[in-house]
């Protein structure tokens, strides 16, 4: 993973505490998350904005939905990209409705605007 991602507190769209599955342990660990027009970001700490310990790009994503079922965990939701899916549980209902609909957004955001670039 590279360390050049730096997040400017402007690009923040949406933020807070989730956990998430580790990739070869799958263990549950508490992330502050960040996500931006292009990323979603894990940090150890709340109010990093440098070198997250893993990275989403949104533009490789192709879906984010509830994942309940797949956990076995209540408020979990997932976000698939080509190599892996990553599995996120929120602290309450309200909470994992508002990541699912902001990554979604951010999803469709970005596809809109590279359409809407391709065409002028």
């Amino acid at each position: 993973m590279s360390n050049e991602i730096v997040i400017h507190p402007d690009d923040i769209v949406k933020s807070g505490w989730l956990v998430k599955q580790s990739r070869h342990i799958k263990d549950w660990r508490r992330r502050w998350f960040v996500l931006t027009p292009q990323y979603l970001c894990s940090f150890k700490n709340q109010g990093e904005t440098r070198n997250p310990t893993e990275w989403i790009r949104l533009r490789e994503c192709s879906t984010v939905k509830s994942a309940d079922e797949d956990t076995g965990k209540e408020n979990s939701f997932r976000v698939d990209t080509p190599g892996r899916i990553f599995y996120l549980i929120a602290e309450n209902m309200q909470e994992k409705e508002a990541w699912i609909g902001q990554v979604g957004r951010q999803m469709v955001r970005r596809t809109v605007m590279v359409e809407d670039s391709e065409y002028q």
